[in-house]
């Protein structure tokens, strides 16, 4: 690729809003008799805890047909089957969305399953009023970076880097003595790509920003 085309392609994603790349895609297989998301190898019902804002689809690897129905009339019930092998939905609203295949189970048995979906909180602190100020550079950066942070005592702050669907991959506790002139972080084992990192204050987010990494 071109540098004026890599250049092009980082400046319009850097553009991009910053909410919807954090939304995490979800996929649920829809097996005979079964729901499970990634990573799922047994039959069970397949329970996830998901965040506002991320989407859901629903993947048909059966044989037979699977209507799969809302507990609490959520959505209408639709068709997993092989003219129907795939339904996407966001989810918008924080709360527990039971399921079930109306041909192969019940609410609660059988064929089912449960997304719990919890509200995504901020703080209200504003990080520049306060004096606290986080950096990683260069950005940017083949792996090697420097985190600083110009921070206060007396608080809890940790760096949580995420990938571009939102899966957390790294988080880095900020202490005073060795933040202050400069951390260094080594991210070289990394895919490169655009990533997020965010300043966590006392558990909760109060800044996001991107970070890429090149080959």
């Amino acid at each position: 690729m071109k540098l004026f085309t890599r250049i092009f392609a980082i400046a319009a994603i850097l553009a991009m809003p910053l909410a919807p790349v954090l939304a995490a895609n979800i996929t649920i297989l829809v097996g005979d008799n079964w729901y499970h998301g990634p990573g799922n190898t047994t039959n069970d019902a397949d329970i996830r805890t998901i965040n506002v804002g991320d989407v859901v689809t629903w993947s048909f690897v059966g044989q037979s047909s699977h209507p799969t129905a809302s507990d609490n009339g959520a959505w209408a019930t639709f068709q997993m089957n092989s003219a129907n092998t795939t339904r996407t939905m966001t989810f918008n609203t924080a709360g527990i969305f039971p399921y079930h295949c109306e041909a192969h189970g019940a609410p609660g048995l059988g064929q089912y399953g449960v997304l719990t979906v919890r509200a995504v909180t901020t703080a209200t602190l504003d990080p520049a009023a306060a004096g606290i100020s986080l950096s990683v550079y260069p950005n940017p950066s083949r792996g090697q970076v420097t985190v600083k942070l110009d921070q206060k005592p007396g608080t809890d702050y940790k760096l949580r880097l995420s990938n571009i669907i939102g899966q957390e991959i790294r988080t880095v506790a900020l202490k005073p003595e060795l933040t202050a002139t400069g951390l260094p972080l080594d991210l070289s084992d990394l895919h490169a790509g655009m990533y997020v990192y965010s300043l966590l204050v006392d558990g909760k987010v109060v800044s996001t920003k991107r970070l890429v990494l090149q080959n």
